[in-house]
């Protein structure tokens, strides 16, 4: 079992601030990304985000010129480096073993969005959706290299018989982050939903673990044998 809890070193968090001027900076993209998570980018002015970080207006415009160069440093200072964080577990030695690798990036994608709650609403609003305005920027920044690579390991696994050879491995991250995101990113939505529970982070962590868990553990060799056997009869 990997432990949940990921390296405080490794962990992204932008520059360090290193004098007034940084700070600043720091705070517009502090408020526009919980600005942009809560309300959506085209719904939020940089009016707005200047009243959140208690600076002016000019100020936005002073750190950033315009509203394209902040969503550049939006995904480039915030979004990239969280995707970082989650694929820097997969370079490791324990990576050999899908079962830990599977536990530690779901550990990590709890992590950094512990850290950076606007990530989730953000990535449903801005990413997913058609139309979202990061996604372009997104497409061009996707881990690709990252995702062949675990697939690659998940299918090695399920030709070892480790792991179950029902699942798609190259379909098994995007399942992963569909687990962990859309709750986190519907979550007050559910909260005005009579008789539904809240959604509480560490219970959803350990539900996903456990639905993954299941998941990737191999059939029985005898319900292999009778799926084997449907198979040829479903051939013939």
């Amino acid at each position: 079992m990997v432990n949940r809890t990921a390296t405080v070193s490794s962990r992204p968090r932008g520059r360090r601030p290193a004098a007034p001027d940084v700070d600043i900076r720091e705070r517009l993209l502090a408020s526009a990304t919980q600005l942009f998570g809560e309300h959506g980018i085209a719904a939020t002015t940089m009016a707005q985000i200047a009243e959140a970080a208690g600076v002016t207006s000019a100020m936005v415009h002073y750190y950033f010129t315009n509203r394209e160069k902040l969503l550049d440093a939006v995904v480039e200072e915030r979004i990239a480096r969280s995707i970082a964080f989650v694929w820097e577990s997969a370079e490791r030695e324990s990576a050999r073993d899908p079962q830990a690798l599977v536990e530690e990036l779901v550990a990590r994608l709890f992590d950094v969005t512990s850290r950076l709650p606007w990530l989730p609403p953000l990535w449903l609003r801005e990413i997913v959706n058609e139309g979202g305005l990061l996604r372009e920027r997104m497409l061009e920044r996707l881990p690709v290299e990252q995702l062949q690579r675990f697939a690659a390991r998940i299918g090695e696994a399920q030709r070892d018989g480790s792991v179950n050879a029902d699942l798609e491995a190259p379909l098994l991250f995007i399942s992963i982050l569909a687990l962990v995101m859309l709750p986190l990113a519907t979550s007050k939505i559910w909260l005005s939903a009579p008789g539904f529970p809240k959604i509480e982070r560490e219970a959803l962590h350990r539900h996903v673990s456990a639905l993954l868990s299941a998941a990737l553990r191999p059939a029985p060799r005898k319900v292999r044998a009778r799926r084997a056997a449907r198979s040829k009869g479903d051939a013939s």
